[in-house]
C-alpha cells in the first residue's frame, strides 16, 4: 500500500514537473549541408532570453578551416514581455570539394550542456576555377613596404576617412610567414590582451563586436607571400565625434623558439611586436536642421497597415521598418508631423542586428496604434518620415510612407460598428482607473504549481518516515 503511494506520488510530482519545463533555452542549429567551395557551412547557437552573449568556443572540424563569426540580436515585445534572441555563428570553409562528416561535438554555453549529433556535408566545385582556393586571402596591408617581415603585428582598418556615424572595421592579427625559421607561442595572452583593448578602444566610437573566445588562424597571401595570420580581434566601429581616431602603436609579447642556428641547439626568449599606429579622419555631415540627430549608413524603408480602411475612433495599426547597413541600435524613430486628424500613440520598438567584421545590418521596427478622428483620405507620407544621410550617394535622404488611410464618416461607423457598442479601442479612456492592479494570472498558476510540489514532496517524507 505504502509502495502504490509513493508510485502515485512520484508520478503526479513528475506529471507537474514536465508541465512547467520551459521550451529550450539554448539549441544549436545547423546552415544548409549542400554548399559550393566558396560558401561556408554555418553552426549557431540559438539562446532565448539571454539578455548578454555568452562565450562560445566553436569545434575545430578536421579539414574545415574556422573562418568568421557572426552574433545576431533580436529584441522584440510579445503580449507586454521583452523577448531577446541571441545568435552565435561560425563559419567554415572546405579544403576541397566532397563530402565532409560533421563528428557529433558538445558545447557548453550558459552552464548548458549542448550536444549535436553527428551530420553530412557537401561541398561541390564552383564554376570560377579561380574561385575554388578559398583557403587562402590576398590582402594588401599599407604596413609592409616589402616581404622583409617574416611576422609582423598588424591593427587594420577598412578605412581611413568617415563621417561621423559612419561605421568602420578594426581588426588585430599577428602574421607569421610559412618560411620563418622560428616556432612561436602566445605569452600571457589574456592578460597582455586585456591591456592591448583597453589602449586601442577609442573612447569616441560605439563599439560593436562579437567577443573574443578564440585565436582564429587562417591562411593567407601578401604580395605572393604564404603568411598564417592568427585573428585576436574584430570590431565594427561607429564615431560618435568628429575628433580623428588615432589607434596608437600596441605591442604583444610572444615566446620564440630559433631554431636557424646550429644543429640542435634551440633558444627561447620572450620577443616583442609592435603595430603601427593607425589614424582615421573623420568628417562632419553636409548643414542640415537635423544634421546631429540623423543615423549615417544605406537604409530602405518596409511598411504594413493592418487596414486600409477604418472609421473615426477606430484604431488601426501601422508599422514602419528601417533596415539596411549601418549602426542599427542607435537608429532613431521617425519624425512624426503633428496633425488635428490623427491621435498617434508611442510606438513598439523591436530589432535585429546581425554583427559581423564585415559589416552592421539589420532592421529597426516602430509599431504605431493610430486614430483617426474625421474622415477623408490621408496619405501617411505626411504624417510618417525619416531622415538619413546615405553614404553611397553622400547626401541627405528620407524615406517616406506610400500608404494612404481611407477614413469614413459618422454614417459608416454608425451603421456598421453600433452592434458592437463600441466606437474605437480609446472609447471611455478617461474613465478607467489605471490605479488598480492588473491579475497576472500566468504567475498565481505558477505560484500554486509550486506549492503543490512542496506537499507532494512533503508528503513523500512522510511516507517514508512512517
Amino acid at each position: 500500500m505504502k509502495l502504490y503511494a509513493l508510485l502515485n506520488i512520484f508520478l503526479c510530482f513528475s506529471g507537474i514537473a514536465f508541465s512547467q519545463s520551459p521550451e529550450n533555452l539554448a539549441t544549436i542549429e545547423f546552415g544548409s549541408k549542400n554548399l559550393t567551395l566558396d560558401q561556408p557551412f554555418l553552426i549557431s547557437v540559438v539562446l532565448r532570453d539571454a539578455e548578454t552573449r555568452p562565450p562560445v568556443i566553436f569545434p575545430e572540424i578536421k579539414d574545415l578551416e574556422k573562418r568568421s563569426k557572426s552574433a545576431t540580436s533580436s529584441v522584440s515585445t510579445v503580449d507586454g514581455r521583452k523577448v531577446v534572441i541571441q545568435t552565435i555563428t561560425q563559419e567554415y570553409y572546405a579544403l576541397k570539394a566532397g563530402n565532409y562528416v560533421i563528428p557529433g561535438f558538445t558545447l557548453n554555453v550558459n552552464n548548458l550542456r549542448l550536444r549535436s549529433e553527428e551530420t553530412m556535408v557537401v561541398f561541390a566545385k564552383t564554376d570560377d576555377v579561380a574561385g575554388t582556393n578559398t583557403t587562402q586571402e590576398n590582402l594588401s596591408l599599407t604596413e609592409i613596404d616589402d616581404n622583409s617581415q617574416a611576422v609582423f603585428l598588424s591593427v587594420q582598418t577598412d578605412k581611413k576617412d568617415v563621417y561621423i556615424r559612419q561605421g568602420f572595421a578594426m581588426r588585430i592579427s599577428l602574421y607569421i610567414a610559412e618560411n620563418a625559421p622560428v616556432e612561436m607561442e602566445f605569452y600571457q595572452f589574456n592578460e597582455q590582451f586585456q591591456s592591448i583593448l583597453k589602449v586601442l578602444r577609442p573612447v569616441n566610437c560605439w563599439e560593436e563586436n562579437i567577443g573574443v573566445e578564440e585565436i582564429i588562424k587562417r591562411k593567407v597571401t601578401i604580395r605572393g607571400r604564404k603568411y598564417a595570420e592568427y585573428n585576436m580581434y574584430q570590431a565594427r566601429l561607429f564615431p560618435i565625434t568628429t575628433e580623428d581616431i588615432v589607434l596608437p602603436s600596441i605591442k604583444l609579447e610572444m615566446l620564440v623558439t630559433d631554431n636557424s642556428g646550429a644543429v640542435n641547439v634551440d633558444k627561447k626568449l620572450i620577443k616583442a611586436f609592435r603595430s603601427k599606429p593607425v589614424r582615421i579622419a573623420v568628417r562632419q555631415l553636409p548643414d542640415h536642421p537635423l544634421r546631429d540627430q540623423v543615423a549615417v549608413g544605406q537604409y530602405s524603408l518596409r511598411e504594413r497597415l493592418s487596414s486600409n480602411l477604418v472609421y473615426p475612433g477606430e484604431s488601426v495599426r501601422y508599422m514602419f521598418k528601417v533596415e539596411g547597413v549601418g549602426n542599427i541600435a542607435a537608429i532613431p524613430g521617425p519624425v512624426i508631423q503633428a496633425s488635428s486628424s490623427f491621435d498617434i500613440y508611442p510606438p513598439e520598438v523591436s530589432q535585429v542586428i546581425r554583427r559581423s567584421y564585415q559589416s552592421v545590418i539589420g532592421e529597426k521596427t516602430f509599431d504605431y496604434f493610430v486614430v483617426p478622428r474625421k474622415d477623408g483620405q490621408f496619405p501617411l507620407g505626411r504624417y510618417f518620415q525619416w531622415v538619413y544621410f546615405d553614404i553611397e550617394k553622400q547626401k541627405y535622404d528620407t524615406l517616406r510612407s506610400a500608404a494612404s488611410l481611407e477614413v469614413r464618416g459618422d454614417d459608416y461607423k454608425l451603421a456598421n460598428l453600433s452592434l458592437s457598442g463600441s466606437a474605437g479601442l480609446y472609447d471611455n479612456l478617461e474613465n478607467l482607473d489605471s490605479s488598480r492592479e492588473s491579475i497576472d494570472y500566468k504567475k498565481i498558476l505558477k505560484d500554486l504549481t509550486n506549492i503543490a510540489v512542496v506537499l507532494l514532496l512533503v508528503t513523500m517524507i512522510w511516507i517514508f518516515r512512517k
